[in-house]
């Protein structure tokens, strides 16, 4: 009952984004630009701060590889499974991408700060990292490869390293590492940008969500919901247990990977010449079906 406490409001924002949205209190140029504004400025900041307030011992390599290698494995499954079932092309690059790159900036911040707290922030920031680079890059090349544009694929990497999140990332970690020290007043003033980054992107979240494109690739966006929400999370458990992770230092990462389709892989869609259609229902259908499975892995996890 905790854990649904703790879920249910999260999704009830969601909801009021996608209500007050339809009623015409957010235009599609506001959301846009707010997007933006989350993006370079407060989400980033957010796990910078979360990074630097935490202990890098309390992240091993074990646990970074307990979201690394389920996310390579779902990646080969659906590549797989998608030639056996006869997609070529974007419409195959889509597929496989939707089922590993998870929105975890903005889902899975929010469920791990509201879950467990400060403590869950400083874990996850650092696993979100490494996650979003892995995701991206992976992305990037399933889609330049599927789609037949590799002239693109050099310029997109670049890009992903230069990305604000990535930035916070590695310098967060770096100033960890190096124990360089932040004025108290510089760190509260963070705090103060970082905590609007989570309402408003779940706000964002809502307002973005179509549920027209369900209706014209259902079953596909079934299986990708399948594989995302189900499978991939169900390797992390696997690896934890194979490691002996204690169920406290695995749900960070179980979390992570449990998180609806990322909205980026539509954009990525759009860029690579991939199957846009299907990216926005997998994107959909997997955030309308993950309060009911992030309940479901929290208690598998514990």
């Amino acid at each position: 009952m905790a854990v649904i406490e703790t879920i249910a409001p999260i999704f009830f924002i969601i909801i009021f984004g996608y209500i007050i949205q339809k009623k015409g209190f957010l235009k599609s140029h506001f959301i846009s630009e707010a997007n933006r504004f989350i993006f370079l400025f407060p989400l980033p900041v957010l796990i910078f701060t979360g990074i630097v307030k935490s202990d890098i011992k309390d992240v091993a390599f074990s646990h970074i590889f307990s979201v690394i290698l389920p996310t390579l494995i779902i990646l080969c499954i659906a590549l797989i499974l998608g030639v056996i079932i006869g997609l070529k092309g974007g419409r195959l690059g889509t597929f496989v991408q939707t089922t590993f790159h998870g929105n975890v900036s903005y889902i899975g911040l929010a469920v791990l700060f509201y879950m467990l707290g400060e403590e869950g922030l400083k874990k996850g920031s650092i696993l979100i990292g490494f996650l979003i680079l892995v995701n991206n890059t992976c992305a990037i090349a399933v889609l330049s490869w599927a789609s037949q544009q590799h002239k693109n694929m050099l310029k997109a990497l670049v890009s992903i390293i230069k990305t604000p999140v990535i930035v916070a990332t590695f310098l967060g970690i770096l100033m960890l590492y190096l124990n360089i020290p932040i004025p108290k007043v510089l760190l509260k003033g963070m705090g103060i940008l970082a905590n609007i980054a989570l309402p408003m992107a779940l706000i964002i979240i809502g307002a973005s969500i179509s549920i027209g494109t369900i209706k014209t690739s259902f079953k596909l966006s079934a299986l990708i919901s399948f594989l995302k929400l189900m499978v991939l999370p169900y390797l992390a458990v696997l690896y934890c247990k194979i490691y002996c992770i204690s169920p406290n230092d695995a749900l960070p990462g179980i979390i992570l990977l449990a998180t609806p389709t990322a909205a980026t892989s539509y954009i990525l869609a759009h860029e690579l010449d991939g199957d846009t259609e299907l990216a926005s229902g997998a994107v959909t259908l997997s955030t309308l079906l993950s309060p009911l499975t992030f309940v479901f892995w929290t208690y598998m996890a514990k």
